[in-house]
């Protein structure tokens, strides 16, 4: 069986337990990338020789690490159908040598310092808007930006002072594998995964700005426009830059998504256990929040070392 035929039937099974948003990910992911490579291929005869020259090949065509590493997920799931549907035995256990992180530099954490956090809340409180409050939501809540973008008035509940998430804004792009023809469309949907869906407390000082909105707008309406359309995640960015450069005054923008890591920062610096901060973050698991911010600070280690051997010196 080729890995066009596996695709082919593959494709309407993994369609019905996927969302949406996911499956038109995968379809394009095939048809730009493993379909031209893999296509004509033996399902079982793709190896790790013929899978590392594809990874190699992307990687000299510029694409990132993550984004090729997202491709061979969606290689081993078509190719694992073949086997467990018509018991013929693949090699799905590739070995691929990636280059040395230190090619590409050390990851670092983009988010704003806790002097920032302070300008960026008192600008929002100073100049209030419907996407100011939602600037405001999201550094003070961890939220994502598609989240952010989806939350409805009638997702926050006052009496309880807690932001409901079950949605997300995202922009899928489709394509029609027959012509080729591609476009995009913006579409609400549920969180990807089952711990998306919580509950996050609204922090006390904002409140009262919360309230405010919610006095004047339907329930239906969207927080970041107050009207029944949500806004697109790329527009809001835009809004995000202008609001950080020239009412806030920062003299630098990160993006967006550096005001989760912001607030998911600040909450472990001042000692907040890690599976609280992972829950409101709405990790599936501990371990992401874990590798992503658990990251001891010069201070930190300083004071651990003072510490330690300050007591070791006493009993001397």
């Amino acid at each position: 069986m080729t890995f066009r035929e596996a695709y082919n039937e593959w494709k309407p099974m993994k369609q019905r337990v996927v969302k949406e948003s996911t499956m038109a990910a995968y379809i394009v992911m095939v048809h730009n990338h493993l379909m031209p490579f893999f296509g004509n291929l033996p399902a079982e005869k793709i190896d790790k020789r013929i899978v590392q020259e594809f990874v190699d090949e992307k990687l000299d065509s510029g694409l990132s690490l993550k984004t090729i590493k997202d491709f061979l997920i969606v290689l081993k799931m078509i190719v694992r159908y073949v086997e467990e549907e018509y018991g013929i035995p693949v090699v799905d256990n590739w070995k691929i040598i990636y280059p040395s992180k230190n090619l590409y530099g050390e990851h670092k954490l983009e988010r704003y310092s806790q002097e920032d956090f302070r300008k960026i809340t008192e600008a929002a409180f100073a100049y209030p808007s419907p996407r100011n409050l939602a600037i405001l939501i999201t550094i003070t809540s961890g939220m994502r930006i598609g989240e952010i973008c989806a939350l409805q008035f009638s997702d926050i509940d006052l009496e309880r002072k807690v932001f409901r998430i079950s949605k997300t804004v995202e922009r899928i792009y489709r394509i029609d594998e027959e012509t080729g023809r591609s476009w995009s469309e913006l579409i609400v949907s549920t969180p990807k995964t089952s711990s998306s869906w919580r509950e996050i407390p609204i922090m006390g000082s904002v409140y009262s700005m919360v309230k405010k909105f919610a006095a004047i707008a339907r329930p239906e309406y969207y927080v970041a426009t107050m009207t029944e359309h949500p806004t697109e995640p790329r527009t809001f960015r835009n809004h995000y830059r202008d609001f950080i450069l020239n009412k806030a005054g920062l003299k630098a923008c990160i993006k967006y998504h550096g005001l989760r890591h912001t607030f998911a920062s600040i909450l472990i610096e001042n000692k907040v256990d890690v599976k609280t901060v992972s829950t409101i973050l709405g990790h599936s698991d501990i371990s992401t929040t874990l590798n992503v911010y658990v990251h001891p600070t010069e201070n930190m280690k300083r004071d651990a070392i003072n510490g330690a051997l300050k007591k070791a010196f006493k009993k001397i």
